[in-house]
């Protein structure tokens, strides 16, 4: 072979070389840009959103940004104006309009699966190794988090209620930038199953008080919905949390904590029935966090249109009701007892016919189990 040859054999070499590394290196590093952009504080510290008054509306380890949104509990809505230190300051935008199902185009498209008979719901978790240092003695455990216990909770109590749920537990670590591109991988294989709705489960970084509650006498934590405001589905996105808020608000109320809208992604481009909750943060007790789950599961039916097999509580008992039942069978007995006073004309003769009727009855009751 001649100089001239080799040289072109060694230059088509290397042009095929650095075709091939390029082929890998796109499939290997992520192809969303919003994946490479850190979603949550590294340092330890977390951010405190205060309104004009500086009042605290939410405390949140999610990196924050101007124009950021927060819906809170009471469904007042404010956006971030500015950012100083670990303070975020925000104005408030008005009452949010409480979503009503029946006129969502989501809830329509849900329903409609659901009557094809879909009743599957998708769990998954971006952030595996995420853990309750109360419950788990640390706040991480790689490729094994306590979070995963949670979802296990969310998934057994679905089933529970009707569902059908496809649970992964796949790791996703390390806990870094690229974390949401690992687990885009996993959403979109979960999607290719047509869930009615896909959950990517979480837990914050913040103190105990912020998701801690008490609900029904149950020591629980509180469920924040995050929605990525960078991506073209945002706006159904965001109202699939605000219909699961209103069904959750409706059933039990005072779980949820609050809907977050920061911008970035979390992969909820893929499909608009797609949502990131955190449930408590990594000073809460799992334990708590696995009954605050529950609560949140056994509204789901009613967005979802899965009719529940088994019964969702639901408002309180009506007292009055029970006690007019009551005071009616008492007026009865009373009517019966003077009726029989007046024709035996004393009390030992009422009392009397009331004994032999009861002893009548049950003779009769064990002839018939003869």
């Amino acid at each position: 072979m001649n100089r001239g040859k080799a040289i072109s054999c060694l230059v088509i070499g290397m042009t095929l070389a650095l075709l091939f590394s390029s082929s890998i290196n796109a499939w290997a590093e992520p192809t969303n840009p919003v994946a490479k952009v850190e979603t949550e504080r590294t340092d330890g510290h977390y951010y405190t959103l205060v309104d004009e008054k500086k009042k605290p509306l939410d405390i949140t380890a999610r990196i924050l940004s101007k124009g950021d949104e927060f819906i809170s509990a009471d469904n007042m809505r404010y956006q971030v104006t500015s950012i100083k230190g670990d303070y975020a300051y925000a104005r408030v935008l008005g009452k949010e309009a409480e979503a009503k199902l029946a006129a969502s185009p989501v809830n329509a498209f849900l329903m409609q699966l659901a009557r094809r008979g879909n009743n599957s719901i998708g769990i998954y978790h971006t952030h595996s190794d995420e853990s309750y240092v109360p419950s788990d003695g640390t706040e991480s455990i790689y490729g094994n988090g306590g979070i995963f216990k949670v979802g296990n909770v969310f998934d057994q109590k679905l089933r529970k209620i009707g569902f059908t749920v496809d649970h992964s537990k796949r790791p996703h670590d390390p806990h870094d930038v690229n974390a949401y591109y690992r687990s885009r991988r996993t959403a979109v294989q979960m999607l290719q199953k047509k869930p009615l709705a896909l959950f990517d489960v979480h837990r914050d970084a913040v103190p105990p008080e912020v998701y801690a509650a008490n609900v029904k006498g149950r020591d629980i934590t509180k469920v924040k919905f995050v929605v990525g405001r960078t991506n073209p589905r945002f706006q159904t996105n965001l109202e699939f949390a605000k219909q699961i808020k209103a069904a959750v608000d409706k059933t039990h109320p005072g779980v949820i904590q609050g809907i977050l809208i920061a911008k970035s992604d979390f992969n909820q481009d893929l499909a608009a029935h797609s949502m990131l909750i955190e449930v408590g943060a990594h000073t809460n007790y799992r334990e708590a966090a696995e009954s605050g789950i529950a609560l949140f599961a056994e509204a789901l039916p009613k967005v979802l249109g899965v009719k529940p097999t088994t019964p969702v509580p639901g408002a309180p008992v009506n007292r009055g009701a029970w006690r007019s039942v009551f005071w009616g069978i008492l007026l009865v007995v009373g009517a019966v007892f003077g009726y029989l006073y007046m024709n035996t004309g004393s009390l030992e003769g009422a009392l009397d016919q009331i004994r032999k009727l009861f002893s009548r009855t049950t003779t009769m009751f064990k002839r018939r189990e003869k």
